[in-house]
């Protein structure tokens, strides 16, 4: 199923959590679970702080610290080396896609979380990452979101692992869930786009792209989409 997240103890600017770190293609790839945040303020900004203070539901809280816990390891290890937590700040498209700023300079990340497991990954403009818990689902869903050959043969692990690769596609589409799920089908080697999803990926220049399987842990799917690097010319 591609990488398997190895999860050890660590301590930073103000949390404990246990996280595992990975390279997938030029991405890295931070999960994270069990956040404690001591002082919060050593690795938010002002502004993030304000934001998290305001949340009311405990779940949300949790679910939001560990998304921006992970985004800015997971940024720090790609683009800011040395720079403390607390410089890295997320920040969200109007679309709510998410991104990356310190001192001006932005990069682009991407984040998820599911069943206490926060993951986020940063490496290309072109990045979508999802996570999603492997459950029974009503039959509709099947039937509505996935075409008869992306449901042949295919069992609740299965299904869940393609929820989360077109989940991760459209992130890096830049389109979430506002299309169409039927505009990429993932039954065959290669992904097949069609109507929106189709006209963005034309509209970013018809990146090449890579989708690769992860293991965040039990009875979870994780999908990463990126960028291909140029070919290497001599």
């Amino acid at each position: 199923m591609g990488e398997k997240a190895v999860f050890a103890a660590a301590d930073g600017e103000g949390f404990s959590a246990a996280a595992a770190h990975f390279r997938t293609g030029p991405c890295h790839v931070v999960l994270v679970k069990d956040v404690r945040a001591g002082a919060p303020e050593a690795f938010l900004t002002p502004d993030e702080l304000a934001a998290w203070s305001a949340l009311k539901v405990p779940k949300r809280k949790i679910e939001w610290l560990g998304g921006r816990l992970a985004a800015k390891l997971a940024g720090a290890a790609a683009f800011f080396p040395g720079i403390p937590l607390g410089e890295i700040e997320v920040h969200r498209e109007l679309t709510g896609s998410p991104f990356l700023v310190r001192r001006g300079e932005r990069r682009q990340v991407s984040i998820s979380h599911s069943a206490g497991v926060c993951g986020a990954a940063a490496g290309t403009d072109f990045l979508g990452l999802d996570i999603e818990e492997v459950a029974p689902r009503h039959p509709g869903w099947y039937r509505d979101y996935f075409s008869p050959a992306e449901r042949e043969g295919n069992d609740d692990a299965a299904m869940t692992g393609l929820w989360a690769a077109k989940e991760a596609l459209f992130k890096a589409l830049g389109l979430g869930l506002s299309c169409d799920t039927l505009d990429a089908d993932l039954s065959g080697p290669d992904p097949v786009l069609r109507g929106k999803a189709l006209a963005r990926w034309e509209e970013l220049g018809s990146p090449a792209f890579s989708l690769e399987a992860f293991d965040p842990g039990p009875a979870l799917q994780g999908r990463l989409v990126f960028a291909k690097p140029p070919p290497f010319n001599r």
